[in-house]
């Protein structure tokens, strides 16, 4: 039998272990142009992986969208990467759940592709990455996420 630690569905990673996070870049969900992750370097950002066939994420949505509201003033931002084969069902996900931030629309998973190895596991739905403000990848997190776990990752990471 191993014996090994199996690794846990948060990983947080110190500034000397962080990797970069890799460009993400396409179609809003919304129809609202073009959106790049490069545009918030400088910024912690949340980057949740998310689709609106997934019950947990139905569930972490409202609190994705009360942290960006309440921590957006002080760096943070949200983004979204929606993984739905259509982009009717991502929009009415995105008005039925209300969100406040912008989604990618990545129905074949090519943005979620270029993560480097070993931070999430991109077969299952939802995963939440954080990344700091130099653009690195500070925890992620597979599984819903509640609004007080995420706080407790982003808000070290935010300007004092």
């Amino acid at each position: 039998m191993d014996d090994a630690p199996r690794p846990g569905p948060l990983k947080s990673f110190a500034p000397a272990d962080r990797v970069a996070m890799p460009e993400m870049s396409g179609e809003r969900v919304d129809g609202d142009g073009r959106f790049s992750l490069k545009e918030l370097r400088g910024k912690v950002v949340v980057v949740n992986a998310w689709a609106s066939w997934c019950g947990p994420c139905r569930v972490e949505a409202p609190a994705l969208s009360r942290v960006h509201e309440e921590l957006e003033d002080k760096g943070l931002r949200v983004v979204g990467v929606n993984a739905d084969v259509s982009v009717e069902a991502a929009r009415s996900f995105e008005e039925d759940a209300a969100l406040v931030y912008p989604s990618l629309h990545d129905p074949q998973g090519r943005q979620l592709l270029r993560l480097p190895k070993g931070v999430v596991n991109t077969a299952g739905y939802p995963f939440t990455i954080v990344v700091d403000p130099e653009g690195r990848i500070a925890a992620s997190r597979i599984g819903a996420i509640g609004e007080g776990e995420l706080k407790d990752l982003v808000t070290p990471l935010l300007p004092t």
